[in-house]
């Protein structure tokens, strides 16, 4: 009977103290400072206010946006209601600080969104939020300071969720319509959907350089001025990632769209990829410091550009021991006569003391090209149209192709244009031809203008 009674006790003393455990943990976890990056937007979320009972507490807390031209802060209001394993915690966005540069049109649109999150936030410290927002619909001047431009922002009611935990980061979001109009021009997006996970870096933090995997895509992506479409996109996908192994990062970007409209043109399956491998994550890491430093220095433009080269010069000299290419491909349309096709690959190789003195000998690029003569036809016939030039008015299409044909730099065959170029060994090829003094002339011209 005592160990029973003892036994009871226990649980009475547990049940007791459990709830203040649990909000102990809670509060530990959430007044625990978060500092990440969006691209070149830095976010930061420190508590402010926390206020423990002991089966709930409220809390404020503050979350400072920083890049881009933007500088703003915005208070956060929690309700949280400690549980067996966690607390469940319902999220609202209270009214601006006084002291926070947020912009106006920014502001109202926040005030008619009203976001709120709910969240469950377990004893382990990982975090799992569910994203809403109301419609929006703001109108005003883009540009009150000059001259006014109407502005318009139609945004769909949102829905998406965040998931925080020590090894990775999910955010997602999706809206069923933005339209944004500024002046004549207009924009529309449909269906849109966005989605991000993000891994800690290498040492173990979220900052500039993260592991992630990012898609984005829209059902119709519309840009209008007036009542002329300028470019029309169906079914648009964009996806990237990013993985560092060591001191290596390698990255993929892809672009795809079902149909492409622009100014009459249509095309039928776009698909552009870029590669970046074996770059130098240190190296990318020191330059994007260094960036920073001269735009803080409001440089005069031709002293910035001469700087800013020489930094990359540098980098590519610290960076060329690690072998680093970009690889690039592109695909329009599959109908004969009218396609597109580009395969692009440029290599880093070579030792830094010889890149310093002979830095197209370090050089190496195949780049293959073959396109349709009926596609290019169209493209000349439209661009012709846009700047309202006579068909006599300069060397047309035709007489291009001949040129190119005549100096070797391309092959017309079956209504096709196909091109190969080759670049090594400080070496220029086209189409197996010796073209290295042009490049030589194409080099000097360009350092002309740089210095």
């Amino acid at each position: 009977m005592r160990k029973i009674l003892i036994a009871l006790l226990l649980v009475v003393v547990a049940a007791a103290a459990w709830p203040v455990y649990v909000g102990v943990q809670i509060e530990n976890a959430l007044e625990e400072p978060f500092t990440g990056y969006v691209g070149e937007l830095r976010i930061h979320h420190a508590v402010s206010r926390y206020e423990r009972e002991r089966y709930r507490a409220r809390a404020t807390s503050v979350l400072h946006v920083v890049g881009q031209g933007l500088d703003f802060e915005l208070e956060l209001e929690h309700r949280i209601d400690h549980r067996l394993l966690g607390a469940a915690v319902q999220t609202r966005t209270a009214p601006v600080r006084a002291d926070g540069e947020i912009p106006a049109l920014w502001a109202a649109a926040l005030a008619q969104a009203r976001p709120r999150a709910d969240s469950w936030l377990g004893l382990g410290g990982g975090v799992s939020s569910r994203l809403s927002s109301r419609p929006v619909l703001i109108s005003g001047d883009a540009d009150p300071e000059e001259e006014p431009i109407p502005f318009r922002l139609h945004l769909g009611a949102g829905q998406g969720g965040i998931a925080y935990a020590p090894e990775r980061m999910v955010v997602s979001f999706d809206t069923a319509r933005m339209d944004l109009t500024e002046g004549e021009r207009r924009l529309l997006l449909e269906q849109l959907y966005f989605g991000l996970v993000v891994h800690p870096d290498p040492e173990g933090r979220y900052g500039p350089l993260p592991d992630y995997d990012i898609g984005l895509g829209s059902g119709l992506v519309s840009f209008t001025r007036g009542d002329r479409e300028i470019l029309a996109l169906e079914t648009l996908q964009m996806s990237s990632n990013q993985n560092s192994v060591a001191n290596r990062l390698d990255s993929l970007w892809r672009v795809r769209a079902e149909e492409l409209r622009s100014v009459g043109l249509a095309v039928e399956t776009l698909d552009l990829q870029l590669t970046a491998l074996r770059w130098h994550r240190p190296t990318l890491l020191q330059f994007m410091e260094d960036l920073e430093g001269v735009r803080a220095m409001a440089l005069a433009t031709d002293l910035q550009t001469g700087l800013l080269l020489g930094m990359v010069l540098e980098g590519l000299q610290r960076m060329i021991e690690h072998d680093p290419s970009l690889k690039g491909h592109l695909r329009l349309n599959s109908e004969p006569g009218k396609h597109v096709r580009l395969t692009a690959d440029l290599g880093l190789s070579g030792e830094a003391e010889a890149f310093a003195s002979r830095p197209l000998e370090s050089i190496a690029l195949n780049l293959d090209l073959e396109a349709g003569v009926s596609l290019l036809e169209e493209v000349a016939a439209l661009l012709q149209a846009e700047a309202g030039l006579e068909a006599t008015g300069g060397m047309d299409l035709q007489s291009w192709l001949e040129l190119a044909v005549d100096e070797e730099w391309a092959q017309v065959e079956n209504g096709v244009l196909s091109s190969q170029l080759r670049m090594e060994d400080g070496r220029l090829l086209i189409n197996g031809r010796d073209q290295t003094v042009l490049l030589l002339a194409l080099v000097f011209g360009l350092a002309r203008g740089m210095f």
